[in-house]
């Protein structure tokens, strides 16, 4: 005999596929549907309290999905969604949230998912935590993974070194250009960091790190870059703060500005 949940699934799917139109809305509840690989492996699965099936789009109310990758399973939820009959991807409004097994998680107001080009998209404000680093920002593009993030503007960066508990925090206009993978952010526009020693401001940054030991190894600024530490400020067209010796590099030729307590503020170049 056949389950109730087998056929619930048949005709939800024979009413989901793209060579059969309802001719008028349906209504079920406790929607599910899910898909498998040709090798019998899940490939991703969508449920939700409420499915309204139209001709071409299926509207679901507080939609929990699985996508499931090679070596990754992903959580995605969201308290309104449209999934679109013909490709599948889904559109997402209302406490979306993503999330993979290790962890890192995505928040915003709304999410465009796209199953088949495994990417994520919004222009919304977004909240992204991925092992210790936290980034919020208005708008982004990026793989479901999070491996590959684009952050549009409006970007604030906080990164807690694990070792030294210290937070570093850095701010841009925008974009923020993102691959966990490799240990690399770049920042544009306006950036400035914020490390307990000082702040550094400047036209681009790229910060370099561990994504294993959770530890910055580097900022390269670029650009107009100004350091400000205690009561001196240094100018340079480029400079590498390197975080493991706790020392930064100046290029272009810097000078310092400093306080003397008797003479007060002197100015000169560092080779002067």
């Amino acid at each position: 005999m056949l389950s109730l949940r087998f056929v619930f699934n048949l005709i939800l799917f024979l009413l989901l596929s793209s060579n059969i139109q309802a001719h008028s809305e349906q209504k079920i509840k406790d929607f599910y549907i899910s898909n498998f690989k040709e090798d019998g492996s899940r490939d991703w699965e969508v449920e939700g309290i409420e499915a309204i099936i139209y001709d071409k789009h299926v509207d679901i109310d507080k939609m929990k999905a699985h996508y499931y990758l090679k070596d990754d399973t992903i959580l995605i939820t969201s308290d309104k969604a449209r999934l679109d009959k013909g490709n599948m991807d889904v559109y997402l409004k209302d406490n979306v949230y993503i999330e993979n097994k290790d962890g890192a998680n995505v928040m915003t107001d709304s999410l465009n998912w796209q199953r088949q080009k495994n990417h994520i998209d919004t222009k919304d404000w977004v909240k992204v935590r991925k092992d210790s680093m936290q980034v919020e920002a208005k708008g982004l593009s990026a793989d479901t993974q999070l491996r590959k993030a684009d952050f549009t503007e409006d970007v604030e960066v906080t990164f807690p070194d694990e070792k030294t508990k210290q937070v570093t925090t850095v701010t841009c206009t925008g974009p923020l250009e993102i691959e966990y993978g490799l240990g690399k952010a770049v920042f544009n526009k306006n950036v400035v960091a914020t490390h307990p020693q000082g702040k550094m401001f400047s036209d681009k940054a790229t910060l370099y790190f561990d994504p294993a030991e959770k530890v910055i190894i580097k900022i390269v600024s670029e650009g107009n870059v100004k350091i400000i530490r205690d009561e001196n400020t240094t100018f340079s067209q480029k400079a590498t703060y390197l975080n493991k010796e706790q020392k930064v590099i100046l290029e272009g030729r810097p000078r310092l500005i400093y306080y003397q307590q008797d003479d007060g503020k002197s100015e000169k170049g560092l080779f002067d």
